[in-house]
């Protein structure tokens, strides 16, 4: 009896087990409406007034209204980094996006629409975002920059995307270089990516992860669902994280769990 109870007991730890160093995970499973609501406040503002909303399970960035009064919302890491005495880690990221209209091209360099945050108020870093520069008609690029957003310093990664097609776009921040660097469905770190090289300057401690709903210039990114954001400290904390158990796995584990202990009250 025992045995078996040990068994179900590491059955339905494995069900929940995800990565240690996983520092955030989020799947957007609200309800329809703003996200810093439907969240119960785990999503905070720290710009404009206009709501980013939950659409469909997906954080939805939308670029339709360029006065720059639409709302940019964090949510806390479950660790932080402080550059000026971290000079090792390497903070990793990941989320999936889903374009349903074309970046602004009133600005060549586009904008950004993720980036890491600090705790110091305006300070982004690990800019990532995407503009029609360089792309073939009805399409576009994502690009990186390290923390200033300008045609100088993105750095475009040289494939062409679609609408409507969903992409894992995957990120490193290195704080031994103070470089950023992206993927695009990336099969493993050696895959084809891109790095930006504008230097950052630092002020207070990496602690949290925004979406953002601004415009650079007359510039921005389009409008796309955001979704699967998980940030960690490798490459497969944010590509291969376990599921959280669905109900019916739960229940399957219970029934498991039922006939067992029949069983052995019958003898």
């Amino acid at each position: 009896m025992k045995k078996i109870l040990l068994t179900l007991s590491v059955a339905l730890i494995g069900l929940t087990t995800v990565p240690a160093q996983v520092l955030l995970n989020e799947t957007f499973s609200y309800p329809d409406g703003p996200l810093t609501n439907v969240s119960g406040q785990v999503w905070v503002i720290h710009s404009g007034t206009t709501d980013l909303n939950v659409s469909g399970g997906a954080a939805f960035i939308d670029q339709n209204d360029t006065t720059a009064g639409r709302m940019d919302v964090n949510r806390l890491l479950s660790g932080s980094f402080d550059p000026a005495t971290d000079n090792i880690s390497k903070i990793y990221g990941s989320f999936t996006v889903n374009y349903s209209g074309l970046p602004v091209t009133g600005d060549s360099d586009g904008s950004y629409f993720a980036h890491l945050r600090s705790s110091t108020a305006n300070e982004f870093y690990a800019r990532i975002g995407s503009s029609t520069s360089g792309a073939a008609a009805g399409l576009f690029r994502l690009a990186v920059a390290n923390e200033t957003w300008n045609v100088a310093n993105t750095v475009e990664y040289p494939v062409d995307l679609q609408l409507n097609i969903t992409y894992q776009v995957v990120f490193r921040l290195d704080l031994a270089t103070d470089q950023t660097t992206i993927w695009v469905n990336p099969a493993d770190e050696s895959s084809l990516s891109v790095t930006a090289a504008d230097v950052i300057s630092y002020s207070g401690s990496i602690n949290a992860y925004a979406l953002r709903q601004g415009t650079s210039g007359t510039g921005a990114p389009g409008d796309l669902a955001l979704d699967n954001l998980v940030v960690g400290q490798s490459f497969a904390d944010v590509t291969t994280i376990v599921p959280e158990p669905s109900a019916y796995a739960l229940i399957g584990v219970g029934l498991v769990a039922f006939c067992f202990m029949r069983r052995f009250r019958r003898k």
